[in-house]
C-alpha cells in the first residue's frame, strides 16, 4: 500500500512540474506500466484517459494499459482494450506479443496460434519475445510437439533462440520426460539454472523421478545438492521415496520414511505405498515392515490391504505363526474388513 501512495504522489508531482502543458506520450506511458506493475491499475486507468484527453491515445498508451491489466490479471479488460485500440490505433509488435502471452498463459492455444497470424498479415516481423511466448504458451497447454517444432524453427529461421528460450524448453521436454532432449537443453543454460531457478532444478528431479534411466538416482542425487535445505516440498519427497522403493535402496527409503513423519508430510498415493511394502518384501525386513505399517497408521498414510498381507507372508515364510495371526486383529483394529484371501 506504501508503494502505490508512493507512486501517486509522484505522478501528483509530475503534473505539477509539467503545469501549463501535458506531459510526453512516453511519460504517460511510463506511467502507466508502473502503476500495473504496483498492482495499481485504477492509477493506471486514471493516466490512460488523462493521455486520451489530451489527444495522446497512441500505440505506445494502448500496450502500456493492455500490459497492465495483463500484470493483473484482468484479462478480459486486455481484450477489449485492445479491440477498441484496432478501430483506431496500428497495433505494434508489443501489441501482438502482449497478446501472445495473455493466451498462452491461458493455454487458449488455438488463439494465441490467431494473434500469431495477425502478426503476419500485418506484415509485422515476429521478435524473440513473440517467439518465446509461442514456446511458453505451448509447453503450458502441454503441446510438447508443438513446442519443439517452433524451436527448430527458431533454430532454422533469423530470431534465433536465447536463454528464455532454452528454459522453456527445459521446462517442456522436463514434462514431456524426455530425459535426453532435457539434459542437452540443460547444459546450454547449466550455469543460470544451478543458480537462480531452483524450480527448474526440481522439475528435471521430477522427469527422473518418472523416467526410466538406469543412472537416475546418482543424477537426482546430484540435482538435490543443488536445492536449499529449507527449501522442503512435500510432493517432491514422496516422489524420492518412490524412487529409492522401486531401487530396493532399503536405507534410503527408511531415511526419507523416517523424515517425512517428522515433517508430518502424509503419502496417500496406493502405488507409493505399494511400492514400500514391496521394497521391505524383496529385501526380507519384516522388522522394519511391522515398524513401519505402524508408524504409517499413526500418521494417517494411506493404509491399505497389502501392508498387513505382507506381513503376514513374511512372518508365515519364517514360520511366526502367532505373530502372522495377530496381523488379523490389527486389520481389524484398523477397519480393514476380513477377505476371504486374508486366509489362503
Amino acid at each position: 500500500m506504501g508503494v502505490r501512495l508512493l507512486l501517486r504522489c509522484l505522478v501528483g508531482d509530475l503534473k505539477k512540474n509539467h503545469e501549463g502543458w501535458a506531459m510526453e506520450t512516453e511519460e504517460y506511458a511510463k506511467g502507466i506500466v508502473i502503476s500495473g506493475r504496483v498492482k495499481d491499475a485504477d492509477l493506471a486507468v486514471e493516466l490512460f484517459m488523462e493521455a486520451a484527453s489530451v489527444g495522446k491515445r497512441t500505440a505506445s498508451t494502448c500496450n502500456a494499459l493492455m500490459s497492465a491489466y495483463l500484470y493483473n490479471g484482468l484479462d478480459w479488460k486486455c481484450r477489449k482494450l485492445f479491440i477498441e485500440m484496432k478501430k483506431k490505433v496500428v497495433p505494434t509488435i508489443v501489441t501482438y506479443n502482449i497478446l501472445t502471452s495473455l493466451y498462452g498463459r491461458l493455454c487458449l492455444v488455438p488463439y494465441m496460434e490467431r494473434i500469431f497470424l495477425e502478426i503476419k498479415e500485418a506484415n509485422l516481423s515476429p521478435n524473440i519475445i513473440t517467439y518465446n511466448n509461442l514456446i511458453s504458451g505451448y509447453v503450458s497447454a502441454w503441446q510438447f510437439d508443438k513446442m519443439e517444432w517452433m524451436y527448430a524453427f527458431m533454430e532454422q529461421g533469423p530470431v534465433k533462440p536465447d536463454i528464455k528460450t532454452h528454459l522453456y524448453m527445459l521446462r517442456g521436454y522436463a514434462h514431456w520426460k524426455k530425459v535426453d532432449k532435457m539434459e542437452s537443453i540443460y547444459e546450454l543454460v547449466k550455469d543460470h539454472v544451478n543458480e537462480k531457478d531452483v524450480v527448474l532444478v526440481r522439475t528435471m528431479i521430477a522427469a527422473y523421478c518418472d523416467s526410466s534411466d538406469p543412472d537416475r538416482v546418482r543424477k537426482i542425487e546430484a540435482l538435490m545438492k543443488i536445492i536449499p535445505e529449507e527449501d522442503y516440498r512435500a510432493w517432491l519427497h514422496v516422489k524420492l521415496i518412490n524412487v529409492y522403493a522401486q531401487e530396493n535402496l532399503i536405507e534410503r527409503v527408511q531415511c526419507y520414511i523416517n523424515d517425512a513423519f517428522n515433517r508430518n508430510t502424509r503419502v496417500v498415493t496406493k502405488n507409493v505405498m505399494l511400492a514400500i511394502i514391496a521394497t521391505f518384501f524383496r529385501c526380507n525386513a519384516v522388522e522394519e515392515l511391522a515398524k513401519f505399517v505402524k508408524q504409517a497408521e499413526s500418521a494417517r498414510w494411506r493404509i491399505c490391504r497389502s501392508l498387513y498381507h505382507c506381513k503376514m507372508v513374511m512372518y508365515s515364510s519364517q514360520n511366526r505363526l502367532e505373530e502372522m495371526e495377530k496381523v488379523l486383529e490389527e486389520m481389524e483394529q484398523s477397519n480393514i474388513k476380513e477377505n476371504i484371501l486374508d486366509y489362503v
